[in-house]
C-alpha cells in the first residue's frame, strides 16, 4: 500500500518524493494517490517553462506586425529581420520572467513566510497570477507600441507618455470614448488569452507533455543555440549594416523598440577600413517607407535661379548679432531681413544644419542618413544645374553631411580642412570662395556654402578681431574654474564672434565688387547658440536653453525691403522660403515642416531636437519630450525663458493639440 504524500511532506515514500514535496519551487499540488514521477512532472520551474513558451510563441505573434514596416527584399534581409524579431520578443518577456523568479523567492523567504503566514498553496497561486498578470502586460504593451509605431513612425516615448497621463490627451487626437473602450478590451483580451495559456498548460496533458519534452537536453542546447546564433547574427548584422550605412538593416532595428545597436564604426576605421555605402536602391527601394517630398517637385521654368551665397557660424548665438560686436553683419541686417526671435532646429551641430537644409524636425535625421537621402532644397539646385563649391572647417564627415545634406555634391566640391588655429583654416577657405566667385562660369548660377570655425570652443581668433579684454589665453580643461574664469571665456568667444564678422565682410566687399548683391541671396545664421553659465552649463548640446538654442538669422534677398521680425521664426522656415525663389510651385507642406518667411502664415510654436529629445517652444513655454523609449519619463516643462514652471498641467491641458501636431509632423514624410 503507497503511503500518502502531503503538501507539505511525506510520512513515508521514497526519498525523492519527498525531496520534491517540500522543495519551496513546487508548484503543483500532489494528490495523494499520485505516483512519484506523476508528482515531480508537476514541478514550478516545468509547469512556467511550458507557460512562458507559449507565451513566447504569443508574443512572436504579436511581434510580427513590426515586419510590416520592413521591405524585405532579399533572403538575408529576411534571415536578419527575423533574428531580430526571435532575439528581441525574447528581451521583451525577460522583464516578466525576472519579476516572476525575484516574486517566487520572495515568498519564500523565511521573513515572508513568518509575517505573511503564506501556506505553499498561497504562494503558487501569487506566483501564477504574477506570471499571467506580467505577460498580458508584456503582450498589451507590444500591441500598443505596435500601433503607435503604426500611426506615427516611432515607438513609445515622452509624447505617448503625456498623451496618455494628461486629462483630454487621447481626446486631443480624435479619440473618444469607444477608443478607450477599445483599449481597455484589448487589455482584458491579453489577460484573458494568458489564462487559457496557463489553464492549457496545466489541464491538457498532451500540450504540457509537448512542452515538457523541450526541456530535455538535446532540444534544451538546440534552443539555446539558435537564440545565441540569432542574438549574435543581430548585433553583428547591425553593426555591418552600420558602418555601411546599408540602410534596409538599419530600418529593421528602427522597426522594432527598444533596439540597443553596436557599431564597428570606431573599431574598423583604427584598421584601416573605409565605410563604403551600399545603394539603398539596390536592394529594393526604400527601406524606411520615407515619402519625401510627397509629390514630385514643380517649377516655374520663367522664374530665373538667384545665387546663393550661405554663411553658418558655429556656436553664433543670437545676441552677438551686436552692432559693436559684428558690425558687418549688423550693417547687412540694416538693409535685409533680421529676425529677432529665431531658434535653430537643433541644440547642436548635427541637428541645427539638418533643419536648416531640410526644414525637417531633428529625428528624421537618422532616417535621411541611413538611406543617404540628401534635402530637397539642394536637389532643386542640382537640377538647376547650380556651379556649387562647399567649405568647412571642420570635416564633412563629422557630423555625416557627406551622406546626408551634401550627399549628392561631388566630393571635389567639398572643400574641409582642420587646421589649427581655427582662424586661419577659416580665413583659408574665406579666400578660396571669394577665388570661386572670382573665377565662376558666369552663364549659370552659383551656391556657396560657408562653415566657420572659429567660435568653438576654444574660440579663435586673430589680433585684429581682438575687441574684449581681458580673455584667457587659453582654454585649460583640467585646471580652469568656470566660476572664476567664466567672463573670461566669454571675452574670448565675443572675440571669436568679431572674426567671423571680418569673414562676412570680406564675402560682402567681393559681392558687391561684382555688383552680384543685385542677383544674390545671402544667408548669414549659426548652426546653435552657446551658453556661458547663464542657465548652469557652458557651451552647446546639453540643454534647450534660450542661449543654446537661438541664434541670429539674416536673410539678404534682392529687391526685398528691409524689415525687422520680432516673432518666432525657426531654421525649419529656411528651405520654405529659399524654395519659392528657384521658382518652385509646391506648396512648403510637400517637402517642409516649415513656413515660408515672408508668407502668410505665422509660427505659433517651433521645435527643437537633440539626439534623444524633442523641445517644444512657443511664446509662453517650453517643453522637453524624450524620442527615446528608454528616457520616456524625463519630461520637463518650463518657460520660454528656462524658469521652472509651477504648475506643468496648465502647459499640457493647454497646448495638448500642439503637441499632437508634433507628432503628426514627425509622421508626416514616412508611409
Amino acid at each position: 500500500m503507497q503511503t500518502p504524500v502531503t503538501e507539505r511532506g511525506g510520512t513515508g515514500g521514497s526519498s525523492a518524493v519527498e525531496g520534491a514535496a517540500t522543495d519551496p519551487s513546487f508548484v503543483a499540488s500532489c494528490p495523494a494517490h499520485s505516483k512519484a514521477d506523476e508528482c515531480t512532472t508537476l514541478s514550478p520551474s516545468k509547469i512556467l517553462w511550458g507557460y512562458f513558451l507559449l507565451t513566447y510563441a504569443m508574443l512572436l505573434l504579436n511581434t510580427s506586425g513590426f515586419l510590416r514596416h520592413i521591405e524585405q527584399t532579399s533572403f538575408w534581409l529576411t534571415m536578419y529581420a527575423r533574428a531580430v524579431q526571435v532575439t528581441y520578443t525574447l528581451l521583451y518577456l525577460g522583464p516578466v520572467l525576472i519579476f516572476v523568479v525575484a516574486t517566487h523567492r520572495i515568498l519564500h523567504t523565511r521573513l515572508a513566510r513568518r509575517v505573511l503566514s503564506l501556506h505553499e498553496k498561497t504562494i503558487r497561486r501569487i506566483v501564477y497570477c504574477a506570471a499571467i498578470a506580467g505577460c498580458a502586460l508584456a503582450q498589451y504593451v507590444i500591441f500598443v507600441d505596435k500601433s503607435v509605431f503604426d500611426v506615427f513612425g516611432f515607438h513609445l516615448n515622452g509624447f505617448v507618455w503625456n498623451l496618455v497621463l494628461t486629462r483630454g490627451g487621447i481626446e486631443s487626437m480624435g479619440a473618444g470614448p469607444a477608443t478607450t473602450l477599445f483599449a481597455v478590451f484589448v487589455g482584458i483580451g491579453f489577460l484573458l488569452a494568458q489564462a487559457g495559456l496557463f489553464v492549457l498548460v496545466l489541464k491538457v496533458g498532451l500540450v504540457r507533455e509537448s512542452l515538457f519534452r523541450l526541456r530535455r537536453r538535446r532540444p534544451y542546447i538546440i534552443g539555446v543555440c539558435g537564440l545565441s546564433i540569432a542574438a549574435l547574427y543581430t548585433q553583428l548584422g547591425y553593426g555591418i549594416g552600420s558602418f555601411r550605412s546599408f540602410g534596409p538593416t538599419l530600418a529593421v532595428a528602427n522597426a522594432f523598440p527598444c533596439f540597443m545597436p553596436i557599431t564597428f564604426k570606431r573599431i574598423a576605421k583604427s584598421w584601416g577600413y573605409k565605410a563604403q555605402r551600399v545603394p539603398t536602391m539596390a536592394v529594393g527601394g526604400n527601406a524606411f517607407g520615407l515619402r519625401y517630398p510627397l509629390h514630385d517637385i514643380q517649377r516655374d521654368p520663367t522664374v530665373k535661379p538667384p545665387n546663393i551665397v550661405w554663411l553658418v557660424s558655429e556656436s553664433l548665438r543670437a545676441d552677438m548679432l551686436d552692432p559693436e560686436i559684428m558690425p558687418n553683419t549688423w550693417e547687412l541686417s540694416e538693409r535685409s531681413s533680421r529676425f529677432e526671435r529665431h531658434y535653430s532646429g537643433g541644440n547642436g551641430t548635427r541637428m541645427g544644419m539638418f533643419s536648416m537644409f531640410y526644414g525637417l524636425y531633428g529625428p528624421y535625421w537618422f532616417t535621411m542618413l541611413a538611406e543617404h537621402r540628401g534635402p530637397v532644397l539642394v536637389d532643386t539646385m542640382l537640377e538647376l544645374d547650380y556651379q556649387m563649391s562647399l567649405y568647412s572647417s571642420a570635416v564633412f564627415s563629422y557630423p555625416e553631411f557627406d551622406k546626408t545634406l551634401f550627399s549628392r555634391i561631388p566630393s571635389d566640391q567639398l572643400h574641409e580642412g582642420a587646421m589649427r588655429p581655427a582662424w586661419q583654416q577659416d580665413q583659408r577657405h574665406i579666400d578660396a570662395l571669394l577665388r570661386f566667385i572670382d573665377q565662376r562660369d558666369k552663364s549659370r548660377p552659383f551656391m556657396t556654402f560657408l562653415f566657420l570655425e572659429s567660435p568653438h570652443a576654444n574660440y579663435s581668433f586673430s589680433k585684429d578681431a581682438i575687441i574684449r579684454r581681458p580673455f584667457v589665453d587659453e582654454l585649460n580643461y583640467v585646471s580652469m574654474n568656470l566660476e572664476r574664469d567664466i567672463d573670461l571665456i566669454k571675452n574670448r568667444y565675443i572675440n571669436s564672434c568679431r572674426q567671423v564678422d571680418i569673414f562676412v565682410g570680406q564675402v560682402l566687399d567681393r559681392l558687391e565688387e561684382h555688383d552680384l548683391l543685385e542677383s544674390t541671396i545671402v544667408l548669414v545664421t549659426g548652426d546653435h547658440g552657446e551658453e556661458f553659465m547663464e542657465k548652469g552649463r557652458w557651451g552647446h548640446n546639453s540643454e534647450f536653453t534660450e542661449e543654446q538654442s537661438r541664434v541670429p538669422l539674416v536673410l539678404w534677398i534682392p529687391g526685398k525691403p528691409a524689415s525687422v521680425v520680432g516673432r518666432i521664426t525657426s531654421h525649419l522656415d529656411i528651405p520654405a522660403t529659399i524654395m519659392p525663389l528657384l521658382g518652385v510651385l509646391n506648396p512648403a507642406q510637400d517637402y517642409s515642416l516649415g513656413h515660408d518667411l515672408f508668407g502668410p502664415e505665422r509660427r505659433e510654436f517651433t521645435v527643437i531636437s537633440a539626439w534623444n529629445h524633442v523641445a517644444y517652444v512657443d511664446e509662453q513655454f517650453k517643453a522637453t519630450f524624450p524620442t527615446s523609449t528608454f528616457t520616456m519619463f524625463q519630461q520637463t516643462v518650463t518657460t520660454v525663458n528656462d524658469s521652472r514652471v509651477a504648475n506643468r498641467d496648465e502647459f499640457y491641458e493647454s497646448r495638448q493639440q500642439n503637441i499632437v501636431e508634433v507628432m503628426r509632423g514627425l509622421k508626416t514624410f514616412r508611409r
